[in-house]
């Protein structure tokens, strides 16, 4: 593990009243146990921006953990970022949480890594102030969540190779890579749906496919009992995928395309989904990424919340916000397996296909030092 970068900054803001004397900004690059190979690229080291804003009484960490080849962010502009919009924020006071994020969206344009690092970290802060858990903090409660585990691309051999570790650590719920060669891809599916032992799969495509590729896959799974269809087509094609929805045996989630509550109702309109994955990375942190599930939910929209690949502190945060919803029915948090020496301890505890919540305030992790 590498720290790139790292700086203090004075902030002197209020929130409510809770000041925030100052914080630290850490770049860290952590290689992964194996390379994570999708559709866009493959990536072989986790890369976060690691934030603690620091208070007259506890600390609060975020994290803002980028892929670049999806979200279009390099990590070392996420870093800067996040030192830009603290300095713009700097010495300012806020009447509430609302009213500060307010000032850190609309502090720059773009950027939703380094938003959800600030967002992250303020709600860190202002939960364990308060001395409550995140979850409860944002209205849910601590309760077990089940994880899907991601087999990455791959031939049909690596994959019922990796399709067996995650056997043996008890997956509940199997993602499978695609997108890259549907022919392929169709083998890799069979072959895996073959091997299940009646366990539920789904597949992610990352926006790999046209069309006519897309329709294939869906026949398929709907042949060999997948659950749904993540992101078959580009990010923006709603048209085409409407007409992949109509002609789907199986549903269609939204991934790539839904970063804000907007693209919820655009989804809607345009009758190209039926569920949503929503990402804090994506959204620009928990306080949009609430405000896009309540959207789906409002319109009767089941969600699912995923990450990118993340520290147990981000998946922490994920957990809290999928545990305060009613329409999340499904988790993809598995973003911390392959850090090969963990940044933060606490926070969710893995066992048997199931994240479960640590007690305590606020995201409850602690940072692991010795590991920066």
């Amino acid at each position: 593990m590498t720290v790139s970068r790292n700086r203090e900054i004075e902030l002197n803001v209020t929130i409510g009243d809770v000041n925030i004397r100052g914080a630290k900004v850490d770049l860290l690059q952590i290689p992964l146990t194996e390379p994570f190979r999708i559709s866009l690229g493959t990536v072989y080291d986790y890369s976060g921006t690691i934030l603690e804003l620091k208070s007259d009484g506890p600390s609060g960490f975020g994290e803002g953990s980028t892929i670049q080849e999806i979200t279009g962010e390099a990590p070392p502009a996420v870093y800067e970022t996040v030192i830009d919009i603290l300095l713009r924020v700097k010495g300012n006071r806020y009447a509430g949480l609302e009213d500060f994020l307010d000032d850190v969206y609309s502090s720059i344009y773009s950027s939703p890594t380094a938003k959800n690092a600030i967002d992250m970290a303020t709600h860190d802060l202002l939960s364990k102030s308060y001395g409550i858990h995140a979850t409860t903090f944002l209205g849910g409660g601590l309760k077990q969540m089940p994880t899907s585990l991601t087999i990455g691309l791959g031939s049909v051999e690596e994959n019922l190779k990796s399709l067996k570790r995650l056997k043996d650590v008890n997956a509940r719920l199997i993602k499978v890579k695609v997108g890259k060669d549907v022919e392929l891809d169709i083998k890799r599916i069979k072959a895996i749906s073959e091997n299940l032992d009646g366990r539920p799969f789904f597949v992610d495509a990352n926006q790999g496919y046209k069309l006519k590729d897309a329709v294939k896959v869906a026949n398929v799974l709907g042949d060999t009992g997948g659950i749904f269809f993540e992101q078959p087509l580009g990010k923006h094609d709603l048209q085409n995928l409407r007409l992949l929805r109509m002609q789907s045996s199986v549903p269609i989630m939204l991934d790539e395309s839904i970063s804000e509550p907007m693209d919820v109702i655009d989804a809607i309109l345009t009758e190209s989904a039926d569920m949503v994955n929503v990402k804090l990375t994506k959204s620009g942190g928990i306080r949009r990424a609430f405000k896009t599930l309540i959207t789906a939910q409002s319109y009767g929209i089941d969600s699912m919340v995923g990450c990118m690949i993340e520290s147990k502190l981000g998946i922490a945060a994920s957990l809290s916000l999928a545990s305060s919803l009613s329409n999340v029915k499904y988790s993809d948090l598995d973003g911390f397996h392959t850090i090969t020496k963990q940044p933060f301890e606490g926070g969710i505890e893995y066992k048997s296909g199931v994240n479960n919540p640590v007690k305590g305030t606020g995201l409850a992790c602690t940072p692991v030092r010795e590991n920066w």
